[in-house]
């Protein structure tokens, strides 16, 4: 009876089917498909890229309507892209199965699209190449913004288009005709040709931007395809026109005339002693806060707060001096804030969403405020409430000056949001150890974490201090509720930030500033000031800076500190702060590119040739972790010593062992024993399993190896 029923239900579909292929509208595109034009292998290839290219431009858009108004409205954008598609099908052409070739080239292209939509969807920024060079990290955080369901669906969309194209593979036919090979190249390398040259034309017209200094805008402007491969194809400063040691050496060392004429820093003190070289007019500790997603909320037109989400930086910035932090970035790119930040360089200088943590600093210490202060005295540290391998920072930070770097695998006791980021309060008890425990001046470069994204749709079970109305501008008003109260949170943090270190008796200046907005659909419409690339900045000291109000890029905070305290800074502070109120603006821009690209990949004029900076052998944790004692209890190993954490472990012969952190002073491994000559160690790892550092090696049973790790852990004790 079954069969019966299934067999009607078949002869129906069939019937369904034949009715459907036998219609008007069928014939006439089967016609007109199967016309002697329509028949001819590159005119079909060219019909095919024009439909990749708006499915990609709708899901870049995350928007049909969005993505057809784009076809309309930018038709030569829109057919650059789609020659792009075109070129890498004319390759088609070269097979027998060229259905199978032709769904394969297609799949990757609409692949890439559903990336970037689902990045953009949850990221706000957009899918670019140094996401796939970022995969380590990007893995790391892929859980705060993919759901359990969300993974799965991506997992049977994968399974489903695989096995798609192994069906195609096996059942697809080969083409009958000859295949003409020196045909199909010469039209491959003249679409590849026009493609060059409509690239040329586009660049020298300005239909199709060189830099994008907001990169999510530059998606919506010049599409999907341009924007991704220019990402790919372009990194670093390109060398400048008229790049010469003639040049470089002008820019470095301008006559005494030319800067005379130039204006005079309004900032510089004293007034009547602005052209003599100043001695620094003090030392303070320096202490840099770079707050996650941080921005003024209130700057958002038509929202209500039944509260003020950030009292205490608003009183803090009408009391010191304070203004508009403009930054590299928007919804993420917190490393590119910290880059401009530390070493005075323009990121849009750069290759188009490059990070100059994964190029250039893989390979070259690099000009940075911590190089600039080390000439001063200064112990260069850096802290971050999140794993110690993000961005590579482990790494990097010694091209950068950097004597300690303190991550969260080094930091025992902290809380942790609704959304698993680490509480910024935590971050108060180590800058005021640092102070305390450093003889000298201390430079602290303190990345906070609590304000990162995704922020929850469902905020129901949360007990939201500050609540928010009119808020249906953000695209998520929950999450955006969500995200005032964390920025509620970092505020007292600061206010504990600024009580804590006011109770020690050193000369202080603090700066805290927002790396970027948070990830919603928010457009500089929608702000009273107007640019979705500012975020508020106030510099607090203890010992009585006048207060003066300026608007600064982020490149250039650390010439404005140097120049407030008379110091010097390096060759980019100097230029910094001789030339960024002058009027050409341009000329300023293209000069500093020259130095840029002079000290990271060209001669190093600006160095007399040589690069001054080596890569510190930077130490991770400013606290000593130490191993006192070694022994077996019952069936377990246990070690005592001090600052263990979290991420401790305990090593034995090479092998990491499953240890249980029992307090700061004391780690069990269970299950296992030592005896004489095992070598035990304790690593510091990071919740994936990357070794951060390491103590000494502790042989049990030797005494004299206890007295010499003994020795070494003191004499590097006081070497601090």
């Amino acid at each position: 009876m079954s069969k019966i029923k299934d067999c009607k239900v078949l002869k129906t579909l069939s019937n369904a089917k034949d009715k459907f292929i036998s219609c008007k509208f069928c014939r006439a595109v089967d016609k007109v498909w199967h016309n002697r034009f329509f028949r001819i292998v590159w005119v079909r290839l060219a019909f095919l890229a024009i439909l990749i290219n708006l499915v990609i431009e709708c899901l870049n858009r995350l928007s049909v309507v969005s993505g057809l108004r784009h076809m309309v409205t930018n038709p030569l954008v829109f057919l650059f892209n789609t020659l792009m598609i075109y070129f890498t099908l004319t390759f088609v052409a070269f097979f027998r199965k060229r259905i199978f070739v032709g769904t394969l080239i297609s799949a990757v292209w609409i692949a890439l699209g559903i990336i970037n939509y689902a990045v953009s969807d949850n990221r706000v920024t957009p899918f670019n190449a140094p996401d796939v060079k970022n995969l380590e990290d990007l893995a790391d955080i892929i859980g705060m913004y993919f759901s359990v369901g969300m993974f799965i669906w991506i997992a049977i969309a994968i399974i489903g288009v695989i096995a798609l194209i192994v069906v195609i593979c096996v059942h697809s036919t080969k083409t009958k005709e000859k295949i003409n090979y020196f045909k199909c190249g010469m039209i491959s390398a003249i679409s590849f040709g026009a493609l060059m040259l409509s690239l040329n034309i586009g660049n020298a017209t300005g239909v199709l931007a060189l830099n994008f200094g907001n990169l999510r805008q530059a998606y919506r402007d010049y599409g999907f395809n341009y924007c991704f491969m220019s990402s790919l194809l372009s990194n670093g400063v390109k060398k400048p026109r008229g790049y010469s040691e003639s040049k470089v050496n002008e820019v470095v060392h301008p006559t005494e005339s030319e800067s005379q004429t130039g204006e005079e820093p309004t900032t510089q003190p004293p007034e009547d002693d602005k052209n003599k070289k100043k001695e620094p007019i003090d030392t303070p500790n320096i202490i840099y806060v770079q707050l996650e997603s941080l921005f003024d909320p209130t700057w958002l037109k038509g929202l209500d707060f039944s509260e003020d989400p950030m009292p205490n930086l608003r009183k803090l910035r009408e009391e010191y001096s304070s203004g508009y932090y403009s930054v590299p970035s928007f919804g993420a790119g917190t490393a590119n804030t910290e880059f401009e930040t530390m070493t005075g360089m323009n990121l849009d200088d750069f290759g188009p969403g490059e990070y100059p943590y994964k190029t250039i600093l893989q390979k070259t210490a690099c000009e940075s405020v911590g190089y600039d202060l080390k000439k001063y005295g200064y112990k260069i540290n850096a802290l971050h409430d999140n794993k110690g391998n993000f961005y590579q920072r482990n790494t990097v930070f010694s091209r950068l000056g950097y004597d300690q770097f303190t991550s969260l695998e080094y930091i025992y006791d902290y809380e942790k949001n609704p959304t698993d980021w680490a509480e910024d309060d935590c971050l108060v008890d180590e800058i005021t150890g640092m102070l305390k425990y450093s003889p000298e001046k201390d430079f602290i470069y303190c990345i906070s974490v609590q304000g990162h994204g995704k922020y929850p749709e469902d905020t129901s079970d949360m007990n939201l201090k500050i609540k928010v109305t009119g808020n249906d501008v953000t695209g998520n008003p929950n999450g955006f509720e969500y995200y005032v109260n964390q920025v509620y949170e970092m505020d007292k943090f600061v206010a504990r930030l600024v009580e804590e270190v006011s109770k020690i008796d050193e000369h202080t200046i603090i700066v805290f500033y927002g790396d970027h907005l948070p990830t919603f659909d928010i457009n500089d419409s929608d702000l009273t000031n107007g640019d979705i690339m500012q975020t508020p900045y106030v510099i607090w000291n203890n010992f009585g800076m006048k207060k003066i109000d300026e608007d600064i890029q982020a490149y250039q905070l650390s010439s404005v500190i140097f120049e407030r305290l008379g110091m010097e800074g390096g060759v980019i502070s100097q230029y910094h702060m001789s030339k960024r109120r002058q009027e050409d603006q341009s000329e300023y821009l293209s000069d500093l590119k020259l130095l840029e690209y002079d000290i990271l990949y060209g001669d190093r004029v600006a160095y007399n040739g040589t690069l001054p900076y080596t890569i510190t052998n930077m130490k991770m944790g400013y606290k000593y972790i130490k191993i006192n004692d070694v022994k077996n209890v019952g069936e377990n190993v246990v070690v005592t010593g001090q600052n263990f954490t979290w991420a401790s472990h305990i090593v034995i012969n090479g092998d990491r062992v499953s240890t249980t952190v029992n307090s700061e002073g004391e780690l069990v491994a269970e299950g296992c024993q030592v005896k004489d000559g095992d070598e035990i160690a304790v690593i510091q790892a990071t919740s994936g399993g990357t070794q951060l550092s390491s103590t000494s090696i502790y042989v049990y049973g030797d005494p004299d190896s206890l007295k010499e790790y003994y020795d070494d852990a003191t004499s590097a004790d006081q070497a601090e």
